[in-house]
């Protein structure tokens, strides 16, 4: 064959098979792009408010959903009982004021890759298996929701659920579960508040390898945490257990109750042992109920409560004169915090609340009698986690102004007689 036609088939074969693979890259990003559409650019509906074509009530706005769309709920309070099929956000415009009540759950999840923020969930109920919140699929987060005050029911309750993310949730004053896992695993839970519960705070039945960190759990009758039935590897570490009824902590399987030296194991109200280095860790372990686990670095004070308050002001003054305090609180979570002052002379404000961390308020007094005063102030947050005392000092002496009268009255007085 010549040379020549031998090249120009190469050169044409060569050409033809760059086209064809330029065509499938083309194609690739063409379903690249389409994919992320589908999630990026969700269309928003809206519930509640006065806006044209916004619906009256949200089941039939997820029934109008599509993957990746956002429900959008404004202010007001809307039926229970309402079932997500879809991969969508639904987003109150308010935690204390969107209101879901009545029937015998809240939300039930049975989607993939569903979230759910700023909702309270209240006069719900029915039997041990309903829920505030029911999660039965995978990859959802749950955040910043209030399930209070509501009947026999688990505040949020994931079955045979993994990789879900549930964090800044409030749940009390129910009758059930605070938190439930069954058959449930690789699931994040932090920074929720669960307390009066009956049973409870959080409970963990055949579910392994979940991370349980930063929540507080406060006043539950049963346990503020219980593992048991072959629920393994489980890690536990930065919750405060304060006041539970039966045990802070019940383990009888094999799990993990710290996050090593330097960053500590969680708090516990009625850990007896000491602090001889001044580390803010127990010396000694804590013990958990139920077999043979233990904290090996308890905390020595709740995580994640206020810093004691900085108080500013005048450091003497006189009886009867108002004077102004500023007091200032450092939060190290997102939550807000309340203030407390003790003025030391059998009065005090109270908590007075709720204010942004770290914004400085301003408050006066005055003393009715001479002597040496403690002004005490203490905060605490929205999971009733309450600081140190911090402290200053002022000096009310005698009223100087009126000595002086007085002692040129008496002069006066000795001069004529």
């Amino acid at each position: 064959m010549d040379k020549s036609i031998l090249f120009r088939k190469i050169i044409i074969f060569t050409l033809i098979t760059l086209l064809i693979a330029i065509n499938n890259v083309q194609s690739t990003e063409t379903i690249l792009k389409k994919s992320t559409n589908i999630i990026l650019n969700g269309n928003t509906l809206y519930v509640g408010g006065s806006g044209p074509g916004n619906y009256s009530n949200i089941h039939d706005a997820i029934e109008n959903a599509s993957d990746g769309d956002t429900v959008f709920v404004f202010n007001g309070i809307y039926s229970a009982n309402i079932v997500i099929d879809k991969s969508i956000s639904l987003i109150g415009e308010d935690q204390d004021y969107t209101i879901i009540e009545g029937e015998s759950d809240g939300f039930l999840i049975s989607a993939d890759y569903v979230k759910i923020t700023k909702f309270t969930i209240q006069k719900c109920g029915g039997f041990w298996h309903h829920s505030g919140i029911y999660v039965g699929s995978d990859h959802n987060t749950i955040s910043h929701v209030s399930i209070t005050n509501n009947g026999v029911l688990n505040g949020i309750f994931l079955e045979y659920s993994f990789d879900n993310i549930i964090t800044n949730n409030t749940i009390k004053n129910n009758n059930y579960y605070g938190i439930r896992l069954d058959y449930s695993s690789y699931n994040i839970i932090v920074g929720n508040f669960v307390s009066n519960i009956i049973t409870n705070g959080i409970s963990l039945t055949s579910s392994s390898n979940n991370e349980i960190y930063s929540n507080t759990l406060k006043k539950c009758s049963h346990s503020g945490i219980s593992i048991c039935c072959s629920s393994e590897d489980n890690k536990l570490y930065h919750n405060n257990l304060i006041n539970n009824s039966l045990n802070n902590g019940y383990d009888e399987c094999n799990n993990f109750w710290d996050n090593d030296y330097p960053s500590g194991g969680n708090f516990w109200d009625d850990y007896a042992g000491v602090d001889v280095d001044g580390d803010g860790i127990g010396d000694t372990p804590y013990p958990i109920s139920g077999g043979i686990n233990e904290d090996r670095y308890p905390l020595m004070k709740p995580y994640g409560s206020p810093e004691a308050p900085i108080i500013k002001g005048p450091a003497n003054g006189r009886v009867g004169k108002k004077y102004y305090y500023t007091f200032e609180c450092i939060n190290p979570g997102e939550d807000n915090i309340y203030y407390y002052i003790d003025w030391d002379d059998g009065t005090n404000s109270g908590w007075l609340g709720p204010y942004e961390s770290g914004l400085m308020i301003n408050l006066s007094h005055s003393w009715k009698k001479q002597d040496v005063y403690i002004i005490k102030a203490k905060s605490k947050n929205t999971k009733d986690l309450e600081s140190d005392w911090g402290e200053k000092e002022i000096n009310i002496p005698r009223n100087k102004t009126t000595n002086n009268l007085l002692f040129r009255f008496f002069n006066s007085w000795f001069y004529y007689f």
